[in-house]
């Protein structure tokens, strides 16, 4: 693997944030956050004057409500407790997506005011690690950078006498092979020849760029799949990533390329007899072993990956889903596609080429899992909500409120009475109902039998205000918030709203 921080866990990241921060800023300081860390995780400075604070936050994939919460939580706890609060730095081991980086420069940088905020990102933290072999050590001892680094160091004993150099170089093999054995790399000494081999077969993508001056017989050879050898005057550039695959100091004896299975694609149809269900897809080859062969969906929200084998049909199917920036419709089809698969008591994958059956595979049917069940039911909603309405819902981060907003809605616009599972109901109120509240409400503020009109009603969901037309709203037993409020609109004839938390039984909505 490269450097990748998703390997860690919390406590380690904290403590390679720590390390990094230590190389990189001068005079820095730890806190022990056991017993409340004050916003701190390392500062320069004093605690009570001048101070620059750095935050650390181990949150990978993406940032939902909760995350964007601790963010907040910790910048408000550091500006609170530290007056003399110049810079705070946020460490965090994700990248942000436009919409991420949108909330916080709205949410923390515009109310920064006289106070620096910087980010070190998963990039930066990435890029910063590579630069310090002990750090990489450390915390990344299986990276390529660390097994590059003692391949070289072997390579070094290639030199002086022949016994000193098989026992040095064996020696630091061994243990690359122990420590780095996704590298897959064998060494040989040819006693008869005095040459020394390291071959690898790593177990991760390596990306080559090169330029070649090459001749019509050899360029054919390639063109029709075959393995071609060039020498190291036909090779004008060669550059990899990870860079240490090509030791700076060693010298290119050829190059040999032999066919390779990537961007190769594969036009297949995937079927569940037992349902009826048949679907088109195009696969893309992403791994090919000495028996089995790996196949993936790709530029879609919906990773399905489907792996069998040569001799046999029979295979293993996983996926994962990502759908954020995607239009809704598209987040329908893939998930109907997951559910048919799921759901069924068997499918299979057929190609189209040959017409022959290449993999099968045996589900074990109701076992949705329950996110997938909230997101499916929750994007039939907005895709519903969509063709009521004409609304083009992209499929972002959700909640709870996005959620039970979109059911009340969908509810609404097909004409049916629902309930308003919503702890806290906002509403503007029509002119007349906020005399009849006040003559309704009691002493405790608890108004009890009443119901409400509403006019052009709408619904936020997604960001979007939904209008969902005349509703009446029936109150069993609810608590009024804002009493004070409301009486004085009735003395002023303002607009008000009316906010009230449901008792025992929640209110029921339904179209007029």
């Amino acid at each position: 693997m490269d450097i990748d921080l998703s390997y860690l866990d919390p406590s380690r990241f904290e403590s390679l944030a720590s390390d990094l921060l230590m190389e990189e800023a001068e005079s820095v300081r730890t806190i022990d956050g056991s017993g409340g860390d004050d916003g701190i995780d390392c500062f320069k400075g004093q605690t009570q004057g001048e101070i620059t604070i750095y935050q650390h936050k181990f949150f990978t994939g993406r940032l939902n409500h909760s995350r964007k919460s601790q963010i907040q939580s910790s910048y408000e706890t550091a500006k609170e407790n530290h007056s003399g609060l110049d810079r705070w730095c946020l460490l965090i081991a994700l990248d942000f997506t436009p919409k991420e980086q949108q909330w916080f420069e709205e949410t923390i940088e515009q109310d920064a005011e006289d106070i620096e905020v910087n980010i070190w990102n998963e990039s930066k933290i990435e890029n910063l690690v590579s630069k310090y072999d002990h750090i990489v050590d450390r915390y990344f001892q299986q990276s390529t950078l660390a097994a590059g680094r003692k391949a070289n160091e072997a390579i070094e004993f290639l030199s002086g006498n022949p016994l000193e150099q098989v026992a040095g170089a064996g020696e630091k093999m061994t243990e690359i092979r122990s420590d780095h054995s996704h590298w897959g790399i064998e060494y040989h000494y040819d006693s008869q020849e005095g040459t020394h081999q390291v071959k690898a077969d790593p177990e991760f993508p390596i990306e080559l760029e090169t330029s070649l001056d090459i001749g019509e017989e050899k360029l054919k050879k390639l063109e029709a799949g075959e393995k071609v050898e060039f020498s190291p005057e036909e090779v004008e550039k060669l550059e990899a990533s990870p860079s240490t695959v090509i030791p700076d100091d060693g010298e290119l004896s050829s190059l040999v390329i032999k066919p390779s299975y990537q961007d190769i694609e594969r036009a297949v149809q995937l079927e569940a007899p037992s349902i009826g269900f048949r679907r088109k897809l195009t696969l893309e080859v992403t791994d090919i072993s000495d028996n089995s062969i790996s196949l993936s969906t790709t530029d879609t929200g919906l990773d399905l990956s489907f792996t069998y084998f040569e001799n046999s049909s029979e295979g293993t199917f996983d996926y994962n889903v990502d759908f954020e920036g995607q239009p809704v419709h598209e987040v329908y089809e893939s998930l109907d596609l997951l559910k048919s698969l799921i759901n069924a008591d068997d499918f299979l994958m057929r190609d189209l080429e040959d017409d022959k059956i290449v993999f099968r595979a045996e589900s074990d049917p109701d076992t949705l899992p329950d996110e997938i069940s909230l997101l499916d039911e929750f994007v039939t909603n907005l895709y519903i909500i969509e063709s009521k309405t004409g609304t083009s819902f992209t499929f972002e981060d959700w909640d709870e409120l996005d959620f039970e907003n979109a059911r009340i809605a969908r509810d609404l616009l097909e004409g049916k009475v629902t309930k308003s599972t919503i702890d806290t109901f906002s509403a503007e109120l029509e002119p007349g109902f906020d005399q009849m509240l006040v003559d309704e409400i009691d002493g405790d503020g608890v108004i009890e039998g009443a119901s409400i009109n509403f006019g052009g009603f709408e619904i936020l969901v997604l960001g979007e205000y939904i209008e969902v037309g005349d509703v009446e709203l029936e109150i069993p037993k609810a608590k009024i918030k804002n009493i004070g409020q409301i009486e004085e609109a009735t003395d002023t004839g303002s607009g008000v709203s009316l906010e009230m938390i449901p008792i025992e039984q929640p209110p029921k909505m339904k179209p007029i």
